[in-house]
């Protein structure tokens, strides 16, 4: 995600340096995003009202090829390739969006390394540094090493002030104390202090992370020196959280320079300190480097999340519902999973990640809900219609393709069919015409005509005289014949032909219905059409 971390750090630092609010730029940095995502939501509105568009198509294509899956694909593909449908189109911006958020964790948990200007070497010496001086006071604290050194200062023939006095000190500075009653000098106590901390068998994950790290254990000395009570700072929960602390410590710099009244910043390298100084990491009055709890308001963030989170995909719900709701009904339990899982998914985001990232999901979803409407009500079905017919319409004419009809070529073409068929099979799709309803009228008048059609070439099959069929109005229309010795020279002619064939003429007629072709076959008069009268 480094590569994707770096630009996306680039523009959060422009924004701050605009506001100068962490929680504004943040507002502006969700903005940007959702800008560079919105052409591909648009396609995904228009390509979900398309597929609504062709779901009674695709509903067909399944009863008629359900039992040949290859041939489905194929019909299914050519469906989409006329519409200029892309089935997969609905998958990628939630894919960017989902890039996104995860590219945004480290600049979250880095702020100085993407925002500030600090050096890079004196960050990483600083973050190494919060690191070690929380694995040391954790281990030095242990109750194995509390015990140890009670039981050393009761050895020690100490004054009634002594033994007071060391009532409010630190497990540092009871250490400190000991070595210094053995008569160590000033090197000497820390260079013993360094010591118990880096053997295993007093403190083990101390001895275990510094081992060989001199110039590590000589910063977390000196700062020891600089501040013998350091060990309270670090494992108070309110200015260090235990989750961050080795994992993130680069969020925990701006702890040495805002809590306690900055006094522990000093061990900070300068550009560090400064950068921590100059960025201000709270919105709304929360630190937006801790990690959300009940312990304070941060947890009004997840809340929020998941709130919000709900509001989307119910009006997504609704209007799937509304725009396409065999779809709708198709995904059934699928529906009601992703109301259970997306609000869920920004709970446990909000609760498991720093407040800035749960913020950034807040302002998502609130970006995100304002967008579904918009592009539910400029992209509905009726007006998507209306522009994939001038598409499909531009297309044709200047004979471009789009891209899910090469996809649907080079899937056909991996089925074996060759690009004559190809063309042949998508051209036929367009020129297919909406079937439309016939009146009783107009049904009896279709089945006349069949039926005469059929009986014109029984004529001209055995020489039998036929007289042609023709509705009432092409009758009133048809010129009258000028010379009927014709007709009579073809009647005597059929006549002739009518003796030589008699018995295969009778035959003929009386299985006349059984051989009628397929353009014969009887259409039966629409039930619910009594609107006309025969």
């Amino acid at each position: 995600m480094g590569i994707i971390a770096t630009p996306l750090g680039w523009i959060m630092k422009g924004l701050y340096y605009v506001v100068k609010n962490y929680g504004i730029a943040l507002l502006l940095f969700t903005f940007v995003t959702r800008l560079i995502v919105f052409p591909m939501a648009v396609k995904q509105q228009k390509s979900s009202a398309k597929m609504g568009m062709l779901a009674p198509e695709l509903e067909k294509l399944k009863k008629k090829y359900g039992k040949n899956q290859q041939k489905l694909q194929e019909e299914q593909m050519a469906l989409y390739a006329k519409a200029g449908v892309n089935p997969m189109a609905s998958c990628l911006p939630m894919i960017i969006t989902m890039v996104i958020l995860f590219a945004l964790i480290p600049i979250i948990y880095g702020p100085l390394t993407y925002i500030s200007n600090a050096d890079k070497d004196e960050l990483n010496n600083s973050n190494n540094l919060i690191a070690g001086l929380y694995v040391v006071s954790s281990d030095m604290h242990s109750d194995d090493n509390t015990k140890y050194i009670e039981e050393e200062l009761d050895k020690l023939s100490l004054s009634d002030s002594e033994k007071e006095e060391l009532k409010d000190k630190t497990v540092f500075e009871k250490f400190i104390f000991k070595f210094e009653k053995d008569g160590k000098k000033d090197a000497e106590v820390y260079e013993a202090f360094s010591e118990y901390f880096l053997d295993s068998d007093n403190c083990k994950n101390a001895a275990k992370n510094l081992k060989d790290e001199d110039k590590q254990v000589k910063r977390i000395l000196e700062a020891v020196k600089a501040h013998p009570d350091i060990d309270r700072f670090m494992l108070d929960e309110k200015n260090i959280s235990k989750n961050l602390a080795t994992s993130r410590p680069e969020l925990m710099t701006f702890s040495f320079v805002n809590n306690e009244g900055g006094k522990y910043a000093d061990i900070l390298p300068d550009s560090v300190r400064k950068a921590a100084e100059d960025i201000d990491y709270k919105s709304f009055g929360l630190d937006m480097g801790v990690i959300p709890s009940f312990k304070d308001m941060t947890w009004i963030i997840p809340v929020i999340s998941f709130v919000l989170q709900v509001a989307v995909t119910i009006i997504s719900q609704i209007f799937q519902k509304k725009n396409n709701p065999e779809a709708a009904k198709a995904m059934g339990m699928g529906m009601k999973i992703t109301f259970i899982i997306l609000p869920v998914f920004s709970l446990w985001i909000g609760f498991s990640y720093p407040a800035g990232l749960g913020l950034y999901w807040c302002y998502s979803s609130l970006f995100g809900l304002i967008q579904t409407v918009i592009l539910n009500i400029v992209y509905s079905p009726a007006k998507v219609a209306v522009m994939v017919e001038a598409e499909r319409a531009k297309n044709k004419s200047n004979g471009k393709k789009t891209m899910i009809e090469r996809m649907a070529e080079a899937q056909l073409e991996k089925d074996g069919k060759s690009p004559a068929e190809i063309r042949k099979q998508l051209a036929d799709d367009d020129d297919d015409e909406p079937e439309k309803k016939m009146s009783k009228a107009e049904i009896q008048a279709e089945n006349r005509r069949k039926i005469a059609e059929a009986r014109r070439r029984m004529a001209e099959k055995y020489g039998d005289e036929y007289e042609e069929f023709l509705d009432e109005e092409e009758q009133e229309d048809k010129p009258k014949p000028q010379n009927q010795s014709k007709k009579k020279k073809n009647k005597n002619k059929n006549n002739s032909n009518n003796n030589n064939n008699s018995s295969k003429n009778n035959s003929a007629n009386n299985d006349e219905t059984e051989e009628l072709p397929d353009e014969a076959v009887v259409i039966e008069p629409d039930e619910e059409d009594g609107s006309e009268e025969n």
